[in-house]
């Protein structure tokens, strides 16, 4: 489900809500699932990800062995690019193609934004946004920051 709209319109909202799911693991993390192509964005955004694969494709060879169950995606990360860069469009296009899903841990950032949006997003509260959200995700040193999985649609329901 790729949402092509960028502003907070009601239906950009509900889409990128019916995208989104959270789950608790039982340790306060909460892993977010989704299929949203802007949500995968802002994310690899937020860490400098760039689209990647491992695996041999039209617009390239394999460039290392990777055991991923057949999802064939990645992440280079700044100062780590192992895998071979590819553009969005086929990112997603193999995302897409093989009813992926991708799932991250929840950040502070995250949920400060969630609150900030619950609250109609006025200016002058980011301060309590950021406390309350690491107040809720157990601190601001919670767990790994940065955490994801990409997996097919069978193995994440």
């Amino acid at each position: 489900m790729e949402t092509k709209s960028k502003d907070a319109s009601p239906e950009r909202e509900e889409s990128y809500t019916a995208a989104v799911e959270r789950a608790s693991d039982g340790t306060g993390a909460r892993a977010v699932r989704t299929r949203d192509h802007d949500a995968v964005r802002r994310w690899a955004a937020r860490h400098g990800a760039e689209p990647a694969t491992g695996e041999a494709t039209v617009s390239g060879p394999a460039t290392t062995q990777v055991n991923d169950g057949g999802t064939g995606l990645r992440f280079n990360f700044p100062g780590f690019a192992r895998f071979r860069a590819i553009t969005w469009e086929e990112w997603f296009e193999h995302f897409d193609g093989h009813a992926l899903v991708f799932v991250y841990e929840e950040e502070v950032v995250d949920r400060a934004y969630k609150l900030s949006e619950t609250r109609g997003g006025e200016p002058g509260h980011e301060s309590d946004d950021w406390f309350e959200a690491e107040r809720q995700l157990g601190g601001p040193l919670a767990g790994p920051m940065g955490r994801y999985r990409i997996l097919k649609t069978s193995e994440g329901t």
